[in-house]
């Protein structure tokens, strides 16, 4: 199968309908001239969320033809330049690597590089459907399968999970809840928003129940290359507006496609279909695993699926399998369900727990059925913590409350607590609730440090906690979300304890 790869396989874009070559003309120095088309229009909305005009075009294509390092900081452009003037597209003088900027609950953003020439493959990965609105019908994004070395096997590069980059166009909501109609006519910011493969499975399969499959695209490596360049150069420009139900993850993702299937499959009617335009992200995935532009013969069995790197179940089932055995234990009383007991109170739990003389002597010889309970009690911390953060966020999303924290912070000595929470609490807070970091084109190193990395200390477990006691000690008692926080710390805290007790059974 032959593709041509347009551009990224996660943005707004029909690039079908080219114009012919036979349009170019000479300038006076005797180069090759061109006019402006629609597919540069759309190429504009694609990187930056704005219809490009003649002027434009007519300014990218002197950048084009002038700067030597243009095809490193915009290769989308580039590769739409050269394939019009029938130009080889070189990228050896350019970086070894191309920045992405990552989200994570701990350290708020932070860069991460990738290699264009060893990501081995590109995956749509499709997270089933969740219980909320915007979620209801699943969530499509782009998996990025960055091996180890370039030497590396297939499965080595699948089990290579941490250098593995997620991105997918996404809503910015910095609001306490989401608002239906801002979601439905626009409001939203939308970006191309990147994760690790890690954040973006914990998020799915442990927060939200959610089943995780991957679906690699039929590409040559040198278009997996060239997809890679672009979807950076998009994942720093690229700003547009959010609706739920008429331009989402799904919308976004279907033109290129599309047009990639259109010049490459075989099969008119899958081509088609792709072409009709599928507003749910689980329709546009069950016809992209038809076709020809993905693999979709990796999901035939789930059970090699999973052993695979393809598939990555819900872990819902295990921690359901963990409370049955729990429950069938002699002495166990109540909660009678997983949900119950996630909702009992931490300190409820142990009692009922030490009221059991029966199930306390079960546990001192039957390790499977302790672990079983650890296991509980380690994802009611999980749920406890996602719920403690939520909630800080909200709280610190009052502006009154953030400054005064600041103003706190600027009162405090010169000391590892007042660095600790400035750099380990402070700044991933700002990071998370900020705006993304915006670059016309893929940023070069001076843009990169006006946005630093959490520092080094954070990694110590003890630097966390301490900075999320300070904040804890110093949250006014007269802010109405104040005591909700802290009863989820007193939550955590206890669950900490029971977790320190049944280990010692």
């Amino acid at each position: 199968m032959k593709f041509r790869l347009l551009l990224s396989a996660l943005a707004l874009l029909a690039l079908g309908g080219c114009s012919s070559l036979s349009t170019l003309e000479l300038d006076r120095s005797g180069a090759a001239s061109i006019e402006p088309d629609d597919r540069f229009s759309d190429l504009s909305r694609l990187v930056t969320g704005e219809q490009g005009s003649d002027a434009d075009f007519l300014i990218e294509l002197s950048k084009h033809r002038s700067d030597p390092s243009y095809k490193c900081r915009h290769p989308a452009y580039a590769y739409y330049f050269s394939q019009r003037l029938g130009e080889p597209l070189d990228y050896r003088e350019c970086p070894p690597t191309v920045p992405f900027y990552l989200l994570d609950r701990e350290k708020g953003g932070y860069q991460f590089s990738v290699a264009p020439d060893l990501v081995r493959s590109i995956h749509i990965m499709f997270a089933s459907p969740g219980e909320s609105v915007a979620s209801r019908f699943g969530h499509l994004s782009i998996r990025l399968i960055v091996c180890p070395s370039r030497s590396s096997s297939d499965a080595e590069c699948n089990e290579n999970i941490f250098d593995h980059v997620v991105l997918g166009y996404v809503a910015r909501i910095n609001e306490l809840e989401m608002s239906l109609i801002k979601g439905a006519f626009g409001g939203y910011d939308a970006h191309l928003t990147g994760f690790s493969f890690m954040e973006a499975y914990r998020t799915n399969t442990l927060l939200a129940d959610r089943n995780l499959f991957s679906v690699p695209l039929n590409l040559r490596p040198e278009e997996t290359e060239q997809v890679v360049r672009e979807l950076s150069e998009i994942h720093w420009s690229f700003r547009g507006n959010y609706r739920f139900f008429t331009n989402n993850c799904a919308t976004l993702l279907q033109d290129t496609l599309a047009a990639l299937v259109e010049q490459a499959s075989d099969e008119p009617t899958v081509a088609g279909n792709l072409k009709t335009g599928y507003l749910r992200p689980d329709s546009f995935f069950k016809a992209l695993r038809r076709s020809e532009l993905a693999d979709g013969r990796v999901l035939e069995s789930l059970t090699n699926a999973e052993r695979e790197g393809y598939y990555f179940p819900s872990t819902r089932p295990y921690y359901e399998r963990a409370f049955e055995l729990v429950s069938r234990t002699a002495g166990w009383n109540t909660p009678s369900s997983l949900d119950e007991y996630l909702r009992t109170p931490a300190k409820m739990r142990l009692l009922k727990t030490l009221k059991s003389d029966l199930l306390l002597d079960v546990y001192s010889h039957d390790q499977h059925a302790r672990e079983a309970h650890l296991l509980l009690e380690e994802r009611a911390l999980i749920g406890l913590e996602q719920a403690r953060l939520q909630s800080l966020m909200s709280l610190l999303g009052d502006p009154e409350i953030m400054a005064s924290l600041q103003n706190s912070l600027n009162e405090m000595e010169q000391d590892t607590h007042r660095r600790w929470l400035e750099q380990c609490f402070l700044q991933p807070v700002r990071k998370l609730q900020g705006r993304l970091p915006v670059s016309k084109g893929i940023p070069g190193p001076d843009f990169m440090q006006l946005f630093p990395t959490v520092g080094t200390d954070c990694d110590q477990p003890g630097s966390l906690v301490i900075a999320k006691r300070l904040v804890n000690d110093w949250l006014p008692e007269w802010h109405g979300s104040v005591r909700a926080l802290r009863n989820f710390s007193l939550e955590i805290e206890q669950t900490h304890e029971n977790l320190a007790y049944l280990r010692t059974l």
